[in-house]
């Protein structure tokens, strides 16, 4: 059975919002698994989660199929990614990092922090940024096109 994820492409003053966990070595986009909703109904849950605040969802920017490993388990997603951004009087975009817990797991697992930071889009190379394909094609955004990738 497929999974299907969202994640938010939130970029304020040239800067990406990425997130990581204590066990990781790398960053990827905020967002999770869809539950018996649609879509943007699952990003806003999740960015209230994952963030505590609402977000205002903007346009579909790309379509993955995508096949990888998770903490040994493969996975076989299908995964939407979205403009989104904060709502102006958000105190996140004043912090350069800032901490949250997850309190609702992927997969089973218990509670864990995430570390949030705003990376510079022109530096997303320095950094490992999962899925691979993020690092070229956040840098590319369409305002009219939604990329199709399937790997």
């Amino acid at each position: 059975m497929k999974h299907v994820r969202v994640a938010a492409i939130i970029i304020h003053q040239n800067k990406l919002l990425l997130h990581t966990s204590h066990n990781e070595n790398y960053w990827t986009l905020p967002g999770g698994g869809v539950e018996n909703e649609l879509t943007k109904d699952g990003l806003k849950r999740e960015m209230k989660e994952e963030l505590g605040e609402e977000v205002i969802i903007d346009e579909l920017k790309i379509i993955a199929e995508n096949r990888f490993v998770h903490n040994g388990k493969e996975i076989d997603s299908i995964e939407f990614y979205y403009k989104a951004n904060l709502l102006p009087d958000s105190a996140l975009v004043e912090l350069k990092s800032f901490k949250k817990t997850e309190a609702f797991g992927q997969y089973g697992e218990e509670p864990y922090e995430l570390l949030f930071k705003w990376f510079d889009v022109s530096e997303l190379k320095e950094i490992s940024i999962l899925p691979a394909f993020l690092e070229a094609e956040l840098t590319q955004l369409s305002s009219s096109k939604i990329k199709h990738i399937h790997q």
